[in-house]
């Protein structure tokens, strides 16, 4: 697929500028439809209809924004997962933390995808972004737990309510599951 790989870096955060950006080896164009190379014999299939040259662009950064720059993970969680004995997950507690929810994976990826995205795109199209993202974050709490600092381009905590889901799962460690502090 062909990229304005000039537009596009210019488009990325200085920090990301220089990185590959050739992440759509299997993608091609049919006019302003992206198309996927089928795989084992299957057929193509359609991955994003543009509605200009424009759109297609900011598409492809949004795509690439996924791959660059480097996520955050220099949070302290209040509890982290140290080894797991007989299927169980034993935890460390921080006695000084950032955070009360309990590691979510998608944290650092979605505040450096938005930060990316921050650099390049117009201001309501990133919005709709840092919203479908707040969404996405607050999906298994029953009140929101997560909003964005649109200043800070960070998540933060808003609220002290605790995941839930049809399975019961706990947020928090089980009892006797914390093996030591850390301060």
């Amino acid at each position: 697929m062909q990229l304005d790989e000039k537009w596009i870096r210019a488009h990325l955060p200085g920090n990301c500028a220089s990185e590959d950006i050739d992440v759509f080896s299997r993608y091609y164009l049919e006019g302003l439809t992206v198309m996927s190379e089928g795989e084992r014999g299957e057929p193509d299939a359609v991955v994003y209809r543009a509605k200009s040259e424009e759109d297609l662009k900011y598409w492809q950064l949004e795509i690439i924004c996924r791959f660059v720059g480097k996520a955050d993970h220099s949070k302290r969680w209040r509890y982290y997962r140290d080894h797991a004995e007989n299927g169980m997950w034993f935890y460390v507690e921080r006695r000084c933390y950032d955070y009360n929810a309990i590691e979510d994976p998608r944290l650092p990826g979605f505040e450096c995808y938005l930060r990316n995205l921050r650099y390049g795109f117009p201001r309501a199209r990133w919005e709709a972004k840092v919203k479908e993202h707040i969404r996405l974050m607050n999906f298994w709490y029953s009140v929101p737990h997560w909003d964005y600092d649109r200043d800070k381009l960070c998540f933060i905590e808003i609220s002290d309510s605790k995941e839930h889901d049809d399975h019961s799962l706990m947020e928090e460690p089980r009892p006797g599951s914390i093996i030591r502090m850390e301060d």
